[in-house]
């Protein structure tokens, strides 16, 4: 072929790929999305990657899952420097994600909250315990909840009845805490290893300690209303009944090294009752049954509260696809065969109001009592060094629990540590959370 020819057949080539090119057959976009593993265990993810490329046959979608529990100092230190490899992140609780929020490393996905998604069409519970302050303390959204959970009791009522602790079709509530802890010996003589399990692991202690709190004294702040209260009578109390319960038998100590503990006995009806997020009811059920487990409140949380938490989605500043992450949110974290899938497969509660309908297969009466907790419920703070002040508390309140310390002296410890530190425990969220 000649020279001349051989001109003409490149640019023939290229022409053609220019035509593909406007066709719409360009190059495609990689969505990059990280996950817990727990998440890619319980939610649809990799089901929604393929859905959104089959809506976007342009797009190619990675899906991978992120590390657990040093996700948070990892993406600290890539995208301060401006990189990333992931374009969408999905998994963390507003409270551990704030050291992400402080350095303005997320971008602000407010713009997603209108029209089927507007403010006012999700559960104000998990929505506004994301919502942040910007640097002139108005209002944004740098990260969004795909599901939510309520701090609550988690019962088996076969050892309810059996213990004589079931009356007019469900277990009897403790009113008091002298009550519960007569329910406990009761529960403890037909629970084979112990009646109670309180989550006391990494991933949720400050939730176990600020819920403790509130249902005692109706408030998590210490004097100065923005702190988190270590120094109350509540708290001390809150500590020595828990220590109490582990070196008497009644409660198991095994979360503090064992963040499945509670959950993988509570399963093997090993357990009676577990205190920790309400979807270990739902979970439990697709071993016992349905009519075997059920939620409760645990004295005072009726009336004060209880902690309300999400798990959110977030896109960092360093990603090229900003957009594409936004879109794959919309389209597929938000929507109703997601959403609904959560909770009929694991117990995770939709986030939308309107998904609370016939799609939801199982456990209705429970979802009432848990929204409702959900109403009267409080976030826990929104700290700048929100995971440095949870490895305090783990550094003080585990010995509590293994009966090497006083709760006087771990709450001493936990101030100490504070100032000692010189933790910046500036707030975050929105002032009137």
């Amino acid at each position: 072929m000649s020279t001349s020819k051989k001109f003409t057949a490149l640019l023939l080539i290229v022409a053609s790929l220019t035509v593909f090119g406007m066709m719409g057959f360009a190059q495609s976009e990689t969505l990059r999305i990280e996950a817990d593993s727990w998440i890619l265990q319980k939610f649809p993810v990799r089901e929604a990657a393929e859905r959104f490329e089959e809506d976007h046959p342009e797009v190619n979608v990675k899906v991978s899952p992120k590390n657990y529990r040093n996700y948070v100092q990892t993406y600290l230190m890539v995208w301060k420097a401006d990189k990333t490899t992931v374009d969408l992140a999905i998994g963390g609780m507003p409270n551990e994600l704030s050291d992400l929020v402080a350095p303005d490393l997320l971008t602000d996905l407010s713009g997603i909250l209108e029209g089927d998604l507007a403010e006012d069409e999700f559960i104000p519970g998990f929505l506004y315990s994301g919502r942040f302050e910007d640097e002139n303390g108005e209002p944004y959204f740098p990260t969004l909840p795909f599901m939510g959970e309520v701090m609550a009791l988690n019962v088996n009522t076969d050892m309810y009845k059996k213990a004589g602790l079931y009356e007019d079709g469900q277990p009897v509530a403790a009113e008091d805490w002298d009550e519960f802890r007569e329910q406990l010996e009761a529960l403890q003589e037909v629970a084979p290893a112990h009646a109670l399990s309180v989550d006391w692991g990494w991933n949720f202690i400050t939730y176990s300690y600020a819920a403790g709190l509130l249902a005692l004294r109706g408030d998590i702040s210490g004097p100065d209303g923005k702190m988190l209260d270590f120094e109350s009578e509540e708290a001390e109390q809150w500590l020595r009944m828990n220590q109490e319960w582990i070196q008497e038998g009644l409660a198991g100590k095994g979360t503090i090294s064992d963040v499945n503990y509670g959950r993988n006995n509570f399963k093997a009806q090993s357990i009676a009752e577990i205190y920790t997020a309400h979807s270990r009811t739902i979970g439990a059920a697709e071993v016992l049954g349905e009519d075997s487990t059920t939620v409760m409140a645990i004295p005072g949380a009726n009336e004060n509260g209880t902690i309300a938490y999400s798990h959110n989605v977030y896109v960092p500043k360093a990603s090229p696809n900003q957009e594409l992450a936004k879109q794959f949110i919309e389209e597929q974290i938000f929507s109703k065969w997601f959403q609904q899938k959560g909770f009929n497969d694991y117990g995770k509660l939709p986030v939308l109001k309107d998904y609370y309908d016939e799609g939801l297969t199982w456990f209705q009466d429970s979802v009432e009592r848990i929204l409702k907790m959900a109403e009267n419920s409080v976030y826990f703070p929104k700290y700048v060094d929100g995971t440095k002040l949870r490895d305090i508390m783990l550094e003080e309140i585990h010995p509590v629990m293994s009966g090497n310390q006083s709760p006087e002296k771990a709450l001493e410890n936990i101030r100490k540590a504070i100032d000692n530190r010189d933790l910046d425990l500036t707030r975050l969220g929105y002032v009137e959370e």
